[in-house]
């Protein structure tokens, strides 16, 4: 997924532009939702020794590491 972040004039946008079908349907995943509640968070993801990719929830700022922007959304009740 190619990413992109573009500001001009105050606004801030984040682009993401799908590069094979798997993520194209991640993104209509979000455009289906509908009505949805948003959460940012920073975090990191990394690779643990079983082989598999965790995430880790920073607890402060400037913390390292602390690199990912990772936004949550859950449809609203």
């Amino acid at each position: 997924m190619t990413t992109a972040v573009y500001i001009k004039d105050g606004v801030v946008q984040l682009v993401l532009t799908p590069e094979n079908q798997w993520e194209e349907d991640a993104i209509k995943s979000f455009e289906e939702r509908g009505a949805v509640e948003t959460e940012i968070y920073r975090g990191q993801f990394y690779n643990c020794v079983g082989g598999w990719t965790r995430w880790k929830r920073q607890s402060g700022y400037g913390d390292d590491g602390d690199r990912s922007l990772i936004l949550r959304t859950k449809a609203k009740p």
